[in-house]
Parts: C-alpha cells; structure tokens; sequence
C-alpha cells in the first residue's frame, strides 16, 4: 500500500476510533450505573479512576472490551470502507464523459463513514450523561445561594445528655423494594418491620447532586449538592482534590468539635470516588476500607473485587460498636454496605448459607442483616445512649430488576430512624439535605431555627417551619445551577 493512502487510511481509522470509543463509553456507563449525570461522570473521570481500577477489576475488563477491543475493529472496518469508497469514487470520476455508477462513486455517505461516526459518537455520548442540562445550568438562577444556610454560624444547642450515632447507607436501597404488586412479596421486610416500630418518612426524594454514593454522603452530612467544576482555577482544590469542601462544615467536623469519635467502615477501597479524602478532611478519626481489611488479616476468600462482603463488614461493625460503648465517650459509627450494588449485586457467604440465587434474594438478605444489626444493638440496651439511622445512599442504578423499579412513579429512598424514646416526625417528608439537621437533633444538638446546610430538622421536636412546598421542584430545576456561593465552599 502506498505510503499517502496509508495515512489516509490511519486518519480515517482513528477520526472512527474517536467516535466509536465515545459509544463505547457511553454504552458500558449505561450497562454499570443506568442514567448518569454528566457531573458525575465528569467526578469519577477525574477524581474516581484510580479508585475504580482497583476496586473493580471486572468492570474495567468490560469497559476495554466495549469501548477499546469493539471499537477498535469497527473503525478499522469502517476506515478501510470508507477509504476503498473514496477511491472508487476517484476513479470513476476520471472517466471521461458518463458518470460512474453508485458504487464507483462510493455514494457521499460511505465516503465519509468515518465522520459520520465521530459525530454520531460525540452527540451519543453528549446526548448519553445529560450535557445540554450541564450547560443550561451554568446561565439560570443562583438557587443554591437562594436556600443555604451556613452551618458554620448556626448556633447548636445542647439538650441532655448528648447521644451516639450509628449511621447505615446502604447500597442503593429504596422504598420501592417493599412494593408487593411489583415483586410479589416485600423484598425488604425485615427492616419494614422495624419502619412500623420507630420512625420513617413516606418520601425520602432524592434530589439534584445527591444521586450517587459519594455525592448522597456529601448531601446528608454537609446539607449541599456535590457539584464539579470543568475549568477550576488554579486555587480551587478540584484540580487535583487537594482537599474536600475545605470551607464547608459537615457532620463529622461538628462532632469532633463536640468530642466525638467518628468511625468509618465499608468494603470498596477508600481511594473509590475519594471517599477517604471527604472523610478525612471532615472530623473522621478512623476509616477502614479494602486495603485496611487486607491489612487486618481479612482472607483473600472474603474480598471480592469491590473489597469485603456485607456480611464481614458487619461482623467487624459489631466488634468495633462494642468498643466504642466500652471506651464510654460519645461517636458516630458511619457503615457503607455494597452487596446490593449494580449492576448483578455481590452474594456473599451468608447470603449462599440462606440459599440466596439471585439479585432480589440479594436485596432481602442484605435487608435482613442490617435489621439484625439493629437488634443486636436494641438485644445489647444500647439505644438509651444509641440513635441509629438507616438510609439508602441513593435510589437503585442499573441492576437485574431495574426495569421493574422504573415502572413505579414514586420511587423513594428507604429510610429508617431508630431511637429511645421513639421520635415524631414532622411530615411525611424528607430529603438528603434533611437528614444533616435532623442527625444533629437526634444527638441532643439543637440547631437554631432547625437550619443547617440546605436541609430543615424534620423532627417534631425541632419546632421548624416547614419547608416551602415548592423546595424539590425547585431543587430539581436549578439546584445545580452556577453558584459563587456554592463555589466558595471549595476555595481556601
């Protein structure tokens, strides 16, 4: 082959490479996560890779499989087509007189095949995590601004004797699992019914910058969104994640002013979405996670490529509250589960020893053994001293019964609130930003108002107006949108 047409045929090899490699992307993102956000891919782009390098092994097979090794046979393909098109077209427009027949010509389409794809690719891709939303919300009105409150000069009143806090996300649980029309039974029915014993709310929404793990954590434990910025300055600490919302005050840096120990436990590596930056940068004192299990002695036959199963994650859970209420000083023991992740879940021992086959049996037992994990701190007399909160991080992504969750027009996330006395709640309400106030109450520590964040307390006993009916949609529309308010809790 000629040198020239061998350069031709490499241009129009990688200008198809480009494009197929976006719908690859694009395809493997929808198979592991469903509808994605183009802030969220922009976070795990920057901030996430090298956590999910480590923790999920089968993933990045999947991904070199469907966005490199496919792709790359297909713009080869469609490199050598439309380059054997353009020269026939060549040829037969040398001819002198009649025009070439259509595939002499090669027809204008197959001519340019291979920009066809690089455009198709990119509009897929844009078209895939939401770009034109991202972009609307850099011109519309500062809601963010319009709602927060800054909890940093928001008063905290204690009232008695201050509380522990053990506080459960688990991996994309919602209120939708316990719909018996969908799935014929209530797939989480051991935690329903300790929900008919204490307290939850109807509506758990979840709301704009709060729809995956790391940015449901940031939600509930900083009352703010987690927002990306493309172009940070060179302050800005995003640029390499230096520091995690340096200027906001969250949950664990309130409770550390106020002498708690904060322990956080769960299975993926910390590196994950830098959860162990967040945690660090804001009051934790211990965090624990694939690498720190390795450390501890964990067998090889408990770790799966997301780190340590539910069922040993809760095991070490029992052994380190059982520690925290000896040393008798006040904490917060914050546990992570992920055995109900997308998109096929993980079946650990437990689970296999319950005769658990399939992704909803998944759901149950992981249900049933964090109810377990509530009895056993109810069995042991702790909730005199003890609050326990357990919520999901988020709705469900993708996973097996996924298509089922869609049907349903209220999806909410599950949510449980576990105290003695038992609470009342004010309205049937709540959201992520909620629960930062609300936790705080909980504890004994009163915030003014009953404002802290974005969010409002939702227990009775806060006496706080209630919010503005027209908060989610409102959060919904323009929480994103561009805000230097918002943008300031990331510089300093």
């Amino acid at each position: 082959m000629p040198y020239s047409l061998l350069l031709q045929l490499l241009n129009r090899f990688l200008v198809s490479f480009v494009g197929l490699f976006l719908v690859g992307t694009s395809e493997w993102s929808d198979y592991m996560f469903g509808e994605v956000s183009f802030e969220q891919f922009v976070y795990h782009t920057r901030f996430g890779m090298n956590g999910i390098l480590k923790t999920d092994a089968g993933s990045v097979h999947r991904f070199f499989v469907t966005a490199v090794e496919i792709p790359l046979v297909a713009a080869l393909l469609i490199g050598a087509v439309s380059l054997l098109a353009e020269q026939r077209w060549r040829a037969g427009s040398n001819r002198d007189g009649a025009p070439a027949p259509l595939w002499t010509r090669g027809g204008a389409l197959v001519r340019r095949l291979h920009l066809l794809t690089v455009v198709g690719g990119v509009v897929f891709f844009l078209a895939t995590f939401s770009f034109g939303t991202y972009v609307g919300s850099l011109f519309g009105p500062d809601v963010f601004a319009a709602n927060y409150v800054n909890p940093a000069g928001v008063s905290l009143t204690p009232t008695g004797k201050p509380k522990s806090l053990v506080l459960i996300y688990v991996e994309s649980l919602e209120g939708t699992y316990q719909d018996t029309s969908r799935f014929g039974r209530d797939l989480v029915a051991p935690l329903t019914r300790l929900q008919h014993q204490y307290l939850s709310y109807d509506t758990y929404s979840q709301v704009a910058g709060a729809h995956w793990t790391i940015a449901g954590i940031v939600a509930t434990q900083c009352g703010v969104p987690l927002k990306v910025s493309l172009l940070p300055s060179p302050e800005d600490p995003r640029q390499h994640l230096r520091s995690f919302l340096p200027r906001a005050t969250c949950l664990g840096d309130i409770l550390k002013s106020h002498g708690y120990e904060s322990v956080f436990l769960n299975g993926p590596d910390l590196e994950f979405a830098d959860v162990g930056t967040f945690l660090k940068d804001h009051g934790y004192n211990r965090t624990y996670g694939a690498k720190e299990w390795i450390q501890a002695g964990e067998p090889a036959s408990t770790m799966t490529e997301w780190g340590l199963r539910d069922d040993r994650l809760l095991a070490h859970a029992r052994t380190e509250l059982t520690q925290l209420v000896a040393n008798g000083r006040p904490f917060n023991l914050t546990i992570l589960t992920v055995d109900s992740h997308g998109p096929e879940g993980l079946l650990s021992d437990e689970c296999r020893r319950r005769a658990v086959k399939d992704f909803p049996g998944i759901i149950t037992c992981t249900a049933a053994q964090v109810a377990e994990f509530v009895k056993f701190i109810a069995d042991k007399g702790w909730l005199d001293q003890v609050s326990i909160v357990v919520q999901g991080d988020h709705i469900a992504m993708e996973n097996p019964i996924h298509d089922i969750l869609e049907t349903s027009k209220h999806r909410t996330i599950f949510n449980l609130i576990v105290s003695k006395p038992v609470e009342t709640k004010l309205g049937d309400g709540i959201d992520h930003f909620d629960m930062y106030p609300t936790m705080l109450e909980l504890l004994g520590l009163h915030p003014a108002a009953g404002r802290m964040g974005l969010g409002y307390c939702m227990l009775k006993r806060c006496a706080t107006p209630a919010p503005p009916a027209e908060r989610i949609p409102q959060f919904k529309d323009g929480l994103l949108n561009r805000s230097p308010v918002y943008e300031a809790l990331w510089t300093g």
